[in-house]
């Protein structure tokens, strides 16, 4: 009877045992890997605060490493997210073809890799889970006719075309920008500058060197915003601005700001709170086992000065669902 009754108490514990280790394993969060580009760009840190904001609505961890623009730290930040065996890896690659060494990595250790903005090679698409993409290609179609428009006599070009193998770079510029542009015989791209980044100061520097080497440019063109504040400064030092319109791509808040004050002609806006929480939901589904698709593309919204205060976006306040619209300083 004692036996019997040990037994009884022995399963008990087991099933209590059971139901506690079921509901740790229910508490137990997603970790989610994150591999973002560069955090010195305003851009991409805007990027890092809205993964960190939409952890906290999803509900999972996020460990956000920052590849400093660098492919091969990215490839070890890679690795070391792999031996901390993180549920999923979210991955902004910084370069198209060196990102394919990463993902090869992750795929082998049988860990799923969701891309957000940014895509890697064709090769490597196969071991891609999904990817929510913004569609730069468009982007620099996009740029390209609002050249046309503001110029229908015809304009020469500069073109600052930076970093170097960077997936949104190079698709806005060559399979967008140069394409779109061949439709306009009377725009002329007198020179492309290949940059090694994408930061303000390289702009500016590229293009002090241009207004000394021409002294014929109508537009300079840039794949995001940063770049084209940098060429805003050097035009300005130079008296040139009021003769020359300088177009971005990527809608950061100060470059919103230089086209409500007429610096800047157009930019287009590459929300970082969608592409954020749709990259992480999308990983967090992946880990969940549910269907997603292979690949969404975001498209981005033109911004002129006639409509800069009429765009939302939760980066200007409110929430990802919620957002507000852009509120410009005002002396």
């Amino acid at each position: 009877m004692k036996m019997k009754k040990q037994w009884i108490i022995l399963v008990l514990v087991i099933i209590s045992l059971m139901f506690f280790l079921n509901s740790v394993s229910a508490e137990k969060k997603i970790v989610v890997g994150v591999s973002c580009v560069n955090k010195d760009n305003q851009w991409w840190a805007t990027v890092g605060n809205f993964v960190e904001q939409s952890a906290d609505v999803l509900g999972c961890e996020v460990i956000i490493l920052w590849a400093n623009a660098d492919q091969e730290k990215q490839v070890k930040d890679i690795e070391d997210l792999i031996q901390r065996k993180v549920d999923v890896i979210l991955m902004a690659p910084v370069q198209k073809e060196g990102s394919s060494v990463a993902i090869e990595e992750a795929y082998a250790a049988g860990i799923p890799v969701v891309l957000f903005v940014r895509r890697t090679a064709d090769s490597s698409m196969d071991k891609v889970a999904a990817g929510v993409l913004h569609d730069y290609v468009s982007f620099g179609v996009k740029q390209a006719q609002q050249v046309a428009k503001d110029f229908p006599n015809g304009a020469n070009i500069v073109y600052l075309l930076g970093p170097l193998g960077a997936t949104y770079a190079m698709d806005q510029y060559d399979l967008g920008f140069t394409v779109e542009l061949k439709k306009y015989p009377n725009l002329k791209l007198i020179e492309t500058y290949h940059s090694p980044t994408d930061t303000s100061a390289e702009g500016m520097k590229l293009t002090e060197d241009a207004l000394v080497r021409f002294d014929n440019v109508d537009a300079i063109c840039c794949p995001n915003d940063d770049l084209a504040l940098g060429a805003i400064r050097a035009a300005e030092s130079a008296g040139k601005l009021d003769k020359i319109k300088i177009y971005g791509n990527s809608g950061v808040i100060p470059g919103l700001q230089a086209v409500y004050d007429g610096k800047m002609a157009f930019t287009e806006m590459e929300s970082q709170s969608q592409v954020a929480f749709g990259g992480l939901e999308t990983a967090v589904k992946v880990v969940k086992g549910e269907t997603v698709p292979k690949e969404v593309l975001l498209e981005a919204e033109v911004i002129t000065k006639a409509n800069v205060l009429l765009i939302k976006d939760a980066v200007f306040g409110g929430t990802i669902a919620n957002p507000e619209t852009f509120k410009p300083k005002t002396e």
